[in-house]
């Protein structure tokens, strides 16, 4: 406290709380908007949408719930459904989020050793 009776100003107005770690949700090669996951120990996933409400599920659970999820958030966003796998990009702009496709790069568990 201050002397005259009020608490001190914090000199910076900008934090950076954390540290937070997040993964992407990817269904069918196609990243979800809006959707992160936090990998939890004992085969337990925290799904967190649009940063506000989140749901705690096993692996099994969000393989059951993530694609539902996907195809409800591309419909709200004007989609038909949640890209599959051989979808092409789509070129056009949108006022909204575009389907994104992810590719995953897969380095040999033995490429330390040489």
């Amino acid at each position: 406290m201050e002397p005259n009776g009020d608490c001190p100003q914090d000199p910076f107005r900008v934090n950076f709380p954390g540290p937070f770690s997040h993964h992407d949700v990817v269904v069918d090669g196609w990243r979800v908007p809006f959707l992160h996951a936090q990998l939890g120990g004992d085969d337990r996933v925290l799904l967190v949408l649009d940063g506000r409400l989140g749901v705690d599920l096993s692996s099994q659970e969000a393989e059951r719930l993530v694609p539902f999820l996907a195809d409800a958030i591309a419909v709200a966003l004007g989609y038909g459904a949640h890209p599959r796998g051989d979808t092409p990009q789509p070129l056009e702009r949108a006022p909204y989020p575009r389907p994104e496709r992810v590719v995953e790069v897969s380095l040999p568990s033995d490429s330390h050793a040489a």
